[in-house]
């Protein structure tokens, strides 16, 4: 079941969100914006479900998206190499952050490369209330299009096996959070991001991202494809590549699963 070109009421996004297709229930908001894409349908194209019943992390994790999430894919077009793709990721990230800080006034960190991290008292733990997924195709020096895929724990259940990492806005603002409100704000902050990129001014976004890192100065180690690296998080490069001092020098990060070992305060 799905309603097709929503509109949300008050958004002043310019490209994410011209055209909105809304589902009750999907295996996966990326799988459907995929198949979009193919089609040709037009950059800031978004893809909503309520529900997904095969929702997508990275690396083929699977992702739980109950009712009560904001479960959500864009199609996006940039003119941009494979190599700054992961610059979207970053776009992402630094959207739902933000938006969630103005709405709800919690302290909102980033995890490189794709988690947005909050927590409910300053001193204990942060925990993962988002993550974004890029997947794109492309050829060697041209991307062809992107689909990035944001989940949001906001007023659903976290199950068990999750909650030691996991948390929703409503776990620590302590009763429903607007979905709609939080919607709109999103991808006004992608919106703008995006344009942002697309001219050029990567700086100031990347700027922002760092002051909000939960990664940079930290020891962590770093589950890569091809090994184990463990160091300590110096930058985060012009490409979105994290830059570690490791014993045998400095190594740039492309992508990995990352262990954050000192404590985030």
């Amino acid at each position: 079941m799905k309603k097709v070109g929503a509109r949300i009421s008050g958004r002043s996004s310019r490209i994410i969100g011209r055209k909105i297709f809304r589902y009750v229930r999907v295996t996966s908001t990326q799988d459907k914006a995929k198949k979009f894409a193919q089609k040709g349908l037009a950059e800031g194209t978004v893809v909503i479900a309520e529900i997904q019943t095969q929702g997508k992390g990275r690396l083929g994790r699977r992702w739980v998206s109950p009712k009560g999430g904001i479960w959500l894919s864009v199609i996006l077009r940039p003119e941009i190499t494979p190599m700054e793709v992961p610059k979207i990721t970053m776009i992402g990230s630094l959207a739902v952050a933000k938006a969630i800080a103005e709405l709800t006034r919690i302290e909102v960190k980033l995890k490189w490369p794709n988690d947005v991290l909050i927590r409910h008292i300053p001193g204990i733990e942060f925990k993962k209330v988002c993550g974004i997924l890029t997947e794109m195709v492309s050829g060697v020096s041209q991307v062809n299009y992107v689909v990035t895929g944001l989940g949001i724990n906001v007023n659903n259940h976290i199950p068990p096996a999750l909650r030691a990492t996991a948390i929703s806005l409503k776990d620590v603002i302590g009763r429903n959070l607007p979905r709609q409100k939080l919607l709109k704000k999103v991808l006004e902050k992608f919106d703008k991001y995006y344009l942002d990129f697309r001219k050029q001014e990567m700086g100031p976004i990347l700027k922002e991202y760092k002051g909000i890192s939960a990664v940079l100065g930290k020891e962590v180690k770093i589950e890569c494809p091809d090994g184990i690296i463990e160091g300590k998080a110096l930058n985060i490069d012009e490409y979105g590549a994290l830059i570690v001092e490791t014993n045998e020098g400095r190594k740039r990060v492309v992508a990995g699963d990352v262990k954050i070992l000192s404590k985030i305060l």
